[in-house]
């Protein structure tokens, strides 16, 4: 494999944080307001990670995305939503003390999003701060050039891979798309029940957005709490769940506002459309989409697309996931591949993991290669059941599987692959369950097609598959 490519992952996420109040994006990758800064995981942290869940580190800084052969990232830009911060805990030192423990932002990114009166203003600022290295060479070190580029189209995605010397530099390059999670950026949901959106502004927001330099490949349409377009799955878990309330709009449906901001992302017009993540989604929202793909759109090849997540399972193997909405039926997947869309696996103990696997405790071990082989059981499992289920169907099985680790997006990584540096393992561990579960494949896969080497099924999972999504919807 060339380069591995990931489809939801937070670069910007705590480097940003550690820039304010400046918002500026060093060159120096030893400063820690640098996207490049390299902070790998040392022991305290992982124990800190191992027993409670919390994420000290940095995981997908750019210099650990090079020295991890990542070539192609899908960079999600956030602005973190002022309920996380004003909560049950209410303000004070100690509050803003825990959450930047748990969230490791820095203090006065906490405070700026604790007044932040304009969801749209921190999205452009971050969009800002992400282009302010753009194509701009680091030395890392090892010694070695890097450089990441914001990529415009599929074609200079080929033109970024493909260059490996500048100024008779050799330079190793990392293409960066970007997305967005969650469209309260657009100006929405700060407080929706007292001082509601104004809609003319959120579509105009979506227009600015539209046009951009680098546009969007897609967005998530909610996140974790209410954001006046559609309901929200469930999905807050530890002491972040009983410190606030997302209960406000959970599982609900679209609102009109929601329909008409759905309908502008997916306009065409120039080219310019942007995909949508159905991640976070309500499943009654998930509906609503579906039913509108099959109607108002249904002459229209639109990708259904989840950027990080996991699957339910059938009554079969349900045993082995976890049943939760956040999650994602077999009728979805199927949907996903019908309209030959994307599938990122999340790399997240939290969603991937079913309640009481003992695979779990398992990994907890301490023998690195037992954590290896364990924790990628479980998302071998989850590449597995997908196959299955679209051979069952008579749909290519390996089309839609990706990865889409939600790094530094404040998850639980599955212990032993904690950063993206850790890719190349990844790879070398998928690929032995894939020569594993060969002799099995002619009893669960009943189509020949479907009978690959397991180099290509890692190959696919790792990179093929995201490149191909690219070369097909992003012009």
């Amino acid at each position: 494999m060339k380069y591995f490519a990931d489809i939801h992952i937070h670069p910007t996420m705590k480097s940003y944080g550690h820039s304010f109040p400046s918002k500026e994006n060093s060159q120096n990758p030893l400063s820690n307001s640098s996207i490049w800064y390299y902070d790998p995981p040392n022991l305290f942290e992982k124990l800190i990670d191992l027993l409670g869940g919390i994420v000290k580190y940095r995981q997908s800084n750019f210099s650990a995305m090079g020295f991890g052969n990542t070539g192609i990232v899908f960079a999600s830009l956030y602005p973190m939503e002022r309920s996380f911060f004003d909560n049950k805990l209410k303000t004070g030192d100690f509050n803003d003390m825990l959450l930047n423990f748990i969230t490791s932002v820095g203090k006065n990114r906490i405070d700026y999003i604790q007044s932040i009166t304009d969801y749209f203003i921190d999205l452009e600022n971050e969009y800002h701060y992400l282009k302010q290295l753009d194509g701009k060479i680091v030395t890392l070190a090892d010694r070695a050039n890097y450089q990441y580029t914001l990529a415009k189209n599929a074609t200079h995605l080929d033109a970024i891979l493909n260059q490996d010397a500048i100024n008779d530099k050799k330079v190793s390059s990392i293409a960066v798309f970007i997305t967005i999670e969650g469209a309260h950026a657009f100006g929405t949901g700060i407080k929706p029940k007292t001082n509601p959106a104004d809609p003319k502004q959120v579509l105009s927001n979506v227009d600015k957005v539209k046009n951009w330099e680098h546009r969007p490949v897609f967005i998530t349409l909610t996140h974790h709490f209410y954001n006046e377009l559609c309901g929200h799955a469930k999905s807050l878990t530890g002491i972040v769940k009983k410190a606030t309330d997302q209960s406000h709009g959970m599982n609900e449906g679209f609102t009109p506002l929601g329909i008409a901001v759905l309908e502008k992302l997916l306009d065409n017009s120039n080219n310019k459309r942007i995909l949508i993540d159905i991640k976070h989604m309500s499943r009654k929202s998930r509906l609503e989409y579906f039913n509108l793909l099959e109607t108002k759109y249904k002459n229209e090849e639109i990708p259904i697309i989840v950027s990080h997540g996991a699957v339910i399972g059938n009554e079969k193997d349900k045993h082995l996931f976890l049943q939760e909405d956040i999650n994602f039926y077999d009728d979805e997947i199927i949907k996903i591949a019908e309209t030959n869309g994307l599938f990122g696996i999340q790399l997240d103990e939290r969603r991937i993991v079913a309640a009481g696997d003992a695979e779990l405790k398992k990994s907890h071990r301490f023998e690195r290669r037992k954590v290896l082989f364990h924790s990628s059981v479980l998302i071998w499992r989850q590449i597995q059941h997908i196959a299955e289920l679209l051979d069952s169907k008579g749909l290519f099985a390996w089309g839609i599987q990706s990865l889409g680790s939600d790094f530094d997006g404040m998850i639980n990584p599955l212990n032993g692959y904690w950063t993206v540096e850790n890719y190349p393992t990844l790879s070398d561990s998928l690929l032995i369950h894939g020569h594993n579960d060969r002799k099995n494949l002619p009893n669960n896969l009943t189509q020949n097609h479907n009978r690959i080497d397991p180099e290509e099924i890692v190959d696919r999972i790792m990179g093929i598959n995201t490149y191909q999504f690219i070369q097909k919807n992003y012009h």
